[in-house]
């Protein structure tokens, strides 16, 4: 048996295993908030696989592996980076469990009094965020299928988005989570057995250590990629999981403040670890064959090229899991902030069938989500230019709305204006882009200092936290009450 035929099995049934969960909970979703946040009721083991299977997506695998191709450990920074904002995220902001939330737009609309032009300043880009992160899942999809199939990228783009809309669309965030459960078992199990046959064909890490260039095994890959740009990408990486609105309905979704907490820590430290397993994987790849033309292929070569039939196709279906668990989340936090704040920003009133809405907008952003893909050049490279746009000033006021109660309306405004602004200053400009690598350190910084100053200039907050958090409540019955 050839290695295609294998993977071709191997993704067949596993296509028919993700389709039938998801069919299996469309058929159960009896509410709305069956489908935006789990009736709020999922169990923390749940939780802490369908984390894990989120965070370690296109990104990580993909995007990490191919970084660590090129610049050896460097390409843990990926994972690290994700996991370590997961650890953050639970440890800060499970606290949100208590509210009943359904996005991440109702939890910045507390800190700042409701204001609506903060808010709806918010909603956009956190909407541009999560169509971001598709669109990169998207790819990840790509990079596998035409490694497998042989086929045009286009066409495997096309295939991409096609298969995970056809897992993800149906059930809602219980197919999510408990697709994602199972992807994650399959993920963490074939990787390590990847790990542990590139470790023991290469003789030791000593002999992958002794086939790459020295620079690769400095720490974090410092001597190789540069340690700004290391550090850059990990924080640019932990403030998009702080402010990512997936992880939040993960949040609102547990059945218990303390099970959402936990299960994102836990969860955090598993993706950490596996950082580990990415920068053992592309740089074994380099060992292998050193003059691959892009390094996003490290990963789709290997397996094509090395590996035994059976491994390949475990492997492959691994991959195929990390990516579409990652774009199922990012889905449906993308429909959910349509239903709940885009449509009625932009139509003056609120959806009247929200189920019926949410799946016709989750078709709408695939098909946009796969056209940017088919232009969308590196995944790393895609990140590192979109992320700082959309996410970075986001991080801003979240940060400072948690923990500091004397910021305004008018700072938080003032900070999501100017980090995209000098994020794109510093990209459009060659020796400050050669200078920064990435804009997000300067960005964040211009945008806490924006943020603290015009907050101490302007009026003192007249609502509190909670006030506003049992207004949205009341708000949101319309959603909360529909019966499919």
């Amino acid at each position: 048996m050839t290695s295609q035929i294998a993977i071709l099995i191997g993704m067949i049934i596993y296509s028919c295993l993700m389709f039938g969960v998801s069919i299996f909970w469309m058929r159960r979703v009896k509410k709305t908030t069956d489908y935006l946040v789990g009736g709020r009721g999922l169990p923390y083991w749940v939780l802490t696989g369908t984390i894990i299977a989120t965070c370690i997506g296109t990104g990580v695998i993909i995007g990490g592996s191919g970084l660590a191709y090129r610049y050896g450990w460097a390409g843990s920074a990926y994972a690290i980076g994700i996991g370590l904002g997961t650890v953050l995220t639970g440890f800060l902001y499970a606290k949100m469990r208590r509210y009943k939330f359904i996005t991440l737009g109702e939890e910045v609309s507390s800190y700042y009094e409701g204001n609506r032009i903060v808010v709806e300043f918010a909603n956009i880009g956190v909407f541009l965020s999560q169509i971001c992160w598709l669109t990169v899942q998207i790819m990840g999809g790509t990079a596998v299928l035409s490694a497998v199939t042989k086929l045009q990228p286009e066409v495997c783009t096309v295939l991409s988005g096609f298969i995970i809309a056809m897992i993800s669309i149906p059930g809602g965030l219980k197919t999510v989570v408990y697709t994602d459960f199972l992807q994650a078992i399959i993920l963490l199990v074939g990787f390590g057995i990847l790990a542990q046959t590139a470790i023991a064909n290469a003789g030791g890490i000593s002999g992958i250590e002794a086939s790459v260039p020295r620079e690769y095994f400095s720490f974090l890959g410092f001597s190789s990629y540069g340690a700004w740009a290391v550090i850059s990408l990990i924080l640019t990486l932990i403030l998009s999981v702080v402010a990512d609105p997936g992880r939040r309905q993960t949040i609102f979704s547990a059945y218990s403040e303390k099970g959402a907490k936990w299960s994102m820590i836990a969860a955090g430290i598993i993706v950490t670890i596996f950082s580990g397993v990415i920068g053992l994987t592309g740089m074994y790849a380099y060992k292998l064959n050193p003059h691959l033309a892009s390094p996003d292929q490290c990963l789709p070569w290997l397996i094509m090229n090395v590996m035994p039939p059976w491994l390949a196709a475990v492997v492959v279906v691994s991959v195929a899991s990390a990516v579409y668990s990652s774009a199922n989340g990012t889905a449906i936090a993308a429909g959910t902030f349509f239903i709940r704040h885009i449509y009625p920003l932009v139509t003056g009133k609120f959806v009247k069938r929200p189920l019926v809405a949410i799946r016709r907008t989750l078709a709408v952003a695939f098909i946009v989500s796969t056209a940017i893909a088919l232009h969308g050049g590196t995944i790393v490279g895609f990140v590192i230019k979109f992320l700082p746009l959309t996410m970075s000033g986001l991080a801003v006021i979240v940060l400072f709305g948690r923990f500091w109660k004397r910021g305004t309306w008018q700072g938080a405004l003032a900070a999501m204006i100017i980090t995209p602004l000098v994020s794109i200053v510093i990209m459009i400009i060659p020796g400050q882009a050669g200078f920064w690598k990435n804009p997000i350190i300067p960005a964040t910084v211009a945008g806490t200092l924006a943020h603290i100053i015009v907050s101490l200039i302007t009026p003192l907050p007249s609502h509190s936290f909670e006030t506003i958090a049992e207004r949205l409540q009341l708000e949101r019955q319309f959603i909360e009450e529909e019966i499919q």
